[in-house]
């Protein structure tokens, strides 16, 4: 999901990993990884089914996307700048712990605001979790093999992002929500026993450990507008996506049986979309790949507002918004470490924690957007405002983009 960091010495050379197999705890990490993903979207496709169990409107079900957001965009960059003298191993056993303990609770959950409070406590741990487990797996290989076992952290992460959505529709038409998230606690749980027992607790080293130095790097003005066209372009997928379910199945006029199956189509073109990404932005360069994605976001979420009621077209356009959505992955948080190497090269993995947050904050905003716009005008309307928050998205990249040539004078 994104560039593996710079691995830096961690020892003497008696001390570095011989060991050519990646790490059973690596693996660990994925499964976390995995956990974290699936808990966030799996709830868009358990929206219809909470909202009825909680008898509460869809729209405000929406909130709970977005309080687990809210949780990861807080804990990604700033509680893990706080927690920068602790030592990894304690950083991403306590974040594992609070999301297990989050996910236990909304499970439990009866009434929406105790299931609001958990879901953003979980989200505290995802953010954390994912700020640090990308460098921890780099210190626990060989410096040859550390691209991999970032690889292994993020496959798991990858496909949360791109099948949570269309498994927990599945899964909620045979089990109930709450034990959905029981499972999620569960795997969760199996996570902070392999870290416990498997993650060395070694000392880490290289990266700054003061708490300060990682904080201030987050005020810098160009990280902030690279995080910004991340929000934007969040915000515009997911004004409408959060509540997908609801629009095919109240406004196209699919079958719920569909859903599901086109929930899949989403999958698929999100993961499809996520390599299409990657290679994009290596043979374009982050700011071309950025704005492509921002123009067809733009341009897909326009022509659902105008064909919403088209069955064949729904399926061709869902799947074009998967692909797009994560497509943006890799294109933005390269763009925002390049410009962190160049502006804040010793605090990296507190840009990265920016883009995370900058990510879920998107998710956060377009779920409450959207909530206030089915209020107000319909579900229909997510989709136009979605494409208005995507072309403001691209007003800020032309701007930053502009302000950069006239500082370089190119």
């Amino acid at each position: 999901m994104r560039p593996a960091p710079t691995v830096e010495e961690t020892g003497s050379p008696e001390s570095a990993p011989k060991a050519e197999r990646i790490p059973l705890v690596i693996y660990v990490f994925a499964l976390s990884a995995f956990a974290l993903g699936f808990t966030e979207f799996v709830t868009i496709g358990l929206v219809s089914a909470i909202a009825t169990d909680l008898n509460v409107g869809v729209d405000r079900v929406g909130a709970a996307v977005a309080a687990y957001a809210i949780g990861a965009t807080i804990g990604a960059p700033i509680l893990t700048a706080l927690a920068a003298s602790w030592s990894r191993k304690r950083l991403l056993l306590a974040a594992m712990i609070v999301f297990t303990i989050g996910n236990f609770l909304v499970g439990l959950s009866s009434d929406l605001v105790p299931m609001l409070a958990a879901r953003f406590g979980s989200g505290l741990g995802h953010g954390v979790f994912l700020a640090v487990a990308s460098s921890a797996a780099t210190r626990l290989v060989a410096p040859e093999r550390a691209g991999s076992a970032v690889a292994v952290v993020f496959g798991g992460l990858t496909l949360a992002l791109a099948f949570g959505v269309p498994i927990g529709t599945f899964l909620g038409g045979i089990w109930t929500w709450q034990t959905i998230f029981m499972g999620v606690a569960v795997c969760g749980a199996i996570g902070v026993l392999g870290l416990a027992f498997l993650m060395p607790d070694a000392k880490d080293g290289g990266e700054p450990r003061d708490a300060l130095h990682n904080l201030v790097a987050l005020l810098d003005r160009r990280l902030l507008g690279a995080a910004l066209i991340t929000v934007l372009a969040y915000t515009g997928s997911f004004c409408l996506f959060s509540y997908i379910s609801p629009l095919l199945i109240d406004v196209t006029g699919m079958d719920a049986a569909f859903v599901s199956t086109m929930m899949l189509v989403y999958g698929v073109a999100a993961a499809i979309g996520n390599v299409v990404g990657g290679r994009m932005t290596d043979h374009l360069g982050p700011d071309k790949a950025v704005m492509i994605v921002l123009v067809g976001l733009a341009v897909v979420l326009a022509a659902i507002w105008l064909a919403v009621h088209s069955v064949p077209a729904m399926v061709v356009l869902i799947a074009a918004l998967g692909a797009l959505t994560y497509a943006a992955v890799p294109a933005m948080q390269a763009r925002v470490i390049g410009i962190a190497e160049r502006h804040a090269p010793k605090a990296l993995a507190a840009a990265a924690g920016l883009n995370i947050a900058g990510f879920n904050s998107g998710i956060a905003l377009g779920s409450l957007i959207g909530g206030g716009v089915i209020g107000a005008f319909g579900l229909t309307a997510t989709a136009i405002v979605g494409a208005c928050a995507a072309l403001a998205g691209i007003s800020a990249l032309i701007l930053q983009r502009s302000r950069k040539l006239k500082r370089t004078g190119a």
